[in-house]
């Protein structure tokens, strides 16, 4: 299927006195016309820079420092790498083409407007609706999403409502101008498994009624397999394995991929056993390490292999399913 966003080599570091954080440290990634895509990991492995980049939304000290980042139209592509990050291009484009849930609606929400002047303003910003006709809408979509009696609440502010009411407010403001990509950066933190639920039907029945893509981020990997199509892992800055979401429950090639499911409650334990927890810890973000990233911490490491040269580059190991890791690509090629 044909990419709406494509993602090569995108290298994005924070220039720090301490030294440079390689946040994102050369990601290829793309995301097909329709479908949902899920970026998993640990905390600190680049997952939310990587959405802040697509959106041109990297402050000082961070900066893209190499790649590209592509948004695929109708025999209009933009390189969203090539606009300025303030500029009236990439400003059109968010909210607009891409929009963004962040990943707590409570600070991504103005505490001192209305809950319903704030989705408003995003639908006057992209179209050319009035006042009267842009509220209507905004009531419409608060009714979409499922807030009860929309136009009462179309007037509270943020601490009036729930967090689940919040985040359903997020999910209107997000798809009111109808995106092509949305991304949904942890969009059920700090709901509870009920309203969690509720929140991740919703976002498949409006993917269904406006045919977007979503590029969705979290550690859930019970979110992962509810939600996605494929999956792609990060850690340290890169993606170590990307594939269907049914090859990575049911075939996993990299040892990280493999340490998540294994540390999942119920999967990797036998009834009555101690949960398997990945070994060490996610080394110093200054810290720049040979080989594999993921070598200190494997238990399938080999000496003078995996902890030598660059960091190993993926390879197809089966149909759609590329892994970075130097033990399969060995192993593979001396299937050849």
């Amino acid at each position: 299927m044909a990419p709406l966003l494509s993602i090569d080599n995108l290298r994005t570091y924070f220039f720090l006195d301490e030294g440079t954080v390689r946040a994102v440290d050369g990601v290829h990634l793309e995301i097909p016309q329709g479908k949902t895509v899920a970026i998993v990991g640990e905390s600190g492995c680049g997952k939310s820079v990587t959405a802040f980049s697509i959106l041109r939304l990297i402050s000082p000290p961070g900066q893209i420092v190499s790649g590209q980042i592509v948004l695929h139209g109708e025999g209009n592509d933009v390189i969203l790498t090539d606009l300025e990050d303030e500029g009236t291009a990439i400003r059109q484009i968010r909210g607009k083409e891409i929009s963004m849930i962040f990943q707590e609606p409570m600070t991504s929400l103005s505490p001192v407007h209305a809950v319903g002047d704030q989705i408003m303003e995003a639908v006057r910003l992209h179209t050319q609706m009035k006042k009267s006709e842009a509220k209507a809408h905004a009531i419409r979509m608060m009714e979409r999403v499922g807030i009860p009696n929309a136009p009462a609440r179309f007037n509270q502010y943020p601490h009036e409502m729930s967090g689940g009411l919040r985040q359903r407010a997020i999910i209107a403001m997000a798809l009111s101008c109808q995106p092509s990509l949305l991304i949904a950066d942890e969009p059920t933190t700090a709901l509870d498994v009920t309203i969690q639920a509720q929140i991740l039907e919703l976002m498949r029945d409006l993917q269904a009624e406006f045919g977007m893509s979503i590029l969705l981020i979290t550690h859930d990997l019970g979110i992962v397999a509810e939600m996605a199509d494929r999956v792609a892992v990060m850690y340290l800055g890169r993606i170590v394995e990307e594939a269907n979401v049914e090859q990575i429950f049911t075939q996993p090639q990299h040892p990280y991929t493999r340490a998540l499911l294994q540390s999942i409650p119920g999967r990797g334990v036998q009834p009555g056993g101690r949960l398997k927890v990945i070994a060490g810890s996610v080394p110093d973000p200054f810290q720049r390490i040979s080989g594999c990233p993921f070598h200190p911490r494997c238990e399938e490491a080999i000496p003078e292999m995996c902890d030598q040269g660059d960091p190993p580059g993926s390879v197809e190991i089966l149909p759609r399913q590329r892994t970075a890791c130097m033990v399969r690509r060995e192993y593979h090629t001396s299937l050849r």
